[in-house]
């Protein structure tokens, strides 16, 4: 066998090196049907109903992007630090395959940081392109961290986020994980075609305007970062249906916070609306 040569920035054959999915236990796979059968989703539909239903104001939509973006920030420093823990855990087991077995979870910050374009440099990490879109309705980065425009679940949700990733065993952290990017297009894809349907309201000059440039990232590339998640689950496991049902309880603890969350954001932006709508009726 040749031993291949090496230019800098190239590989001499990529398609050794290209992704090739695994095939996924049964019991895996159904870490995202979990996702996608919780009341959780149920509550994120009636928030969606909520917010097609009217324009917001200037203070609702700071509202909005101070909540949800407790967790935006929480997120990509906390996939990191996952990826970490794999490596390190197995490092003492098996050292030349660490690195790769927990690519799968950096894959998903690859985005998060702006580098998933290095050929032409540094891309606006994901927090960057945030805070441009609140921007966009004058809401500054200091807006969006004041407790006023912030609902308590928001907080609560960022820190059980940084616990997971960082603390909780690993396998947990892998099913929570797989939560997180499944449900990411759900709540982002949303408010991409809320704001997409009254655009001209919103001061949006067309569907893919720039200042929607956060909400258009993940509505390309979470799916990927979601069927790494399964697989990084799939190599810990090995669908062992006892660490497999440990990574099921991550998934039950990310919708159970993802659902009190919508549901408080709902009633802080909507809830005396819909009152008074029950109270005509």
């Amino acid at each position: 066998m040749s031993t291949p040569s090496y230019e800098r920035g190239k590989s001499i054959d990529n398609s050794q090196y290209a992704h090739v999915s695994m095939p996924i236990s049964d019991n895996i796979v159904a870490l995202k049907d979990a996702v996608f059968s919780h009341p959780a989703v149920g509550i994120l539909k009636k928030f969606e109903e909520n917010l097609k239903s009217r324009l917001l104001t200037r203070e609702e939509i700071r509202v909005l992007l101070a909540s949800e973006g407790m967790f935006v920030l929480e997120v990509p420093p906390g996939i990191v630090a996952l990826a970490s823990r794999m490596t390190d855990e197995w490092f003492k087991k098996e050292p030349f395959a660490a690195t790769g077995r927990a690519s799968r979870i950096l894959f998903a910050a690859v985005d998060e940081y702006g580098l998933n374009d290095m050929e032409h440099g540094l891309l606006p990490s994901h927090h960057q392109l945030y805070v441009d879109m609140a921007a966009h309705w004058n809401i500054t980065a200091k807006d969006l961290l004041d407790d006023r425009n912030i609902v308590p679940t928001a907080k609560e949700f960022a820190g059980t986020i940084g616990d997971y990733y960082r603390k909780r065993p690993i396998v947990e952290a892998l099913g929570f994980h797989v939560a997180n990017e499944a449900t990411a297009p759900l709540d982002f894809g949303v408010f991409l075609a809320t704001f997409r349907e009254y655009r001209e309201q919103y001061g949006l000059k067309a569907q893919n305007d720039p200042h929607l440039n956060f909400l258009l990232v993940h509505d390309d590339v979470e799916v990927s970062h979601r069927e790494m998640g399964v697989e990084a689950v799939q190599l810990y496991t090995n669908g062992d249906p006892k660490l497999v049902s440990q990574a099921r309880r991550g998934v039950f603890a990310y919708m159970e916070c993802y659902g009190r969350f919508f549901a408080q954001l709902n009633d802080r932006i909507f809830g005396q609306q819909d009152t008074h709508a029950r109270a005509r009726a």
